[in-house]
């Protein structure tokens, strides 16, 4: 919901959308200068890989030449050039995925949304991709959102790291700061690596100071 929100495909019941510190809550999603990437892919099983690629530089009216240039340029950086004659149904999943990413990338546009791009790809494409992924939007320049349910994909991709649970925020912060200050139990157990052992004490007051004892244990 929030990636739609900010993409435009669905409006708010309260509240603003700010891009670039320009208000953008009643501007149409083709004007926004987003791009967005689906965990499902959301390729147009008709066309070919050039052509989904190019959609976004068709919508912009960019000459043919632009187009070729465009969609050639993006496609060798993620190393499918090899497959833009190819229709979504003779695609494997790795190479759905990053057409899908190709197209959001081509225009350039100023804030990307992916959402959980890598969920539908094999663990070693996963990895690669892990790998691969901040180079690719480093070069770009983008403002990215990121969703995902793997606190590992998020720990190694994020700058900054929103962990919401039911609709709402329950923390933001880098990662170091997620990891070593969670603000929860849940957010504790959630990013805790090795799994964090929670213990069931209370504190005691002596004359030596406040402690909670767990056995013959004081701390």
């Amino acid at each position: 919901v929030l990636l739609r929100l900010v993409a435009g495909v669905i409006d708010p019941d309260e509240g603003k959308i700010l891009i670039g510190g320009e208000d953008m809550t009643d501007v149409d999603a083709e004007f926004r200068g987003v791009g967005m990437a689906f965990q499902n892919f959301a390729l147009f099983p008709h066309m070919s890989a050039f052509e989904n690629i190019a959609t976004p530089l068709e919508a912009k009216r960019s000459s043919e030449g632009a187009i070729k240039i465009g969609v050639e340029s993006v496609a060798k950086l993620l190393k499918i050039g090899h497959v833009l004659s190819h229709k979504p149904r003779a695609l494997s999943n790795g190479q759905k995925q990053r057409t899908a990413l190709a197209r959001a990338l081509v225009g350039s546009p100023p804030v990307l949304l992916l959402d959980d791009p890598l969920r539908n790809v094999d663990a070693k494409l996963r990895f690669e991709m892990r790998l691969e992924l901040p180079r690719l939007l480093a070069d770009r320049g983008a403002t990215v959102i990121y969703v995902t349910q793997d606190y590992k994909e998020a720990m190694a991709l994020g700058d900054r790291i929103a962990v919401m649970s039911q609709g709402v925020i329950r923390q933001l912060g880098t990662p170091e700061q997620i990891y070593r200050e969670p603000a929860n139990i849940e957010i504790a157990r959630l990013f805790g690596d090795p799994t964090i052992n929670l213990l069931d004490v209370k504190p005691q007051r002596d004359a030596k100071g406040i402690y909670v004892g767990l056995s013959n244990v004081q701390v």
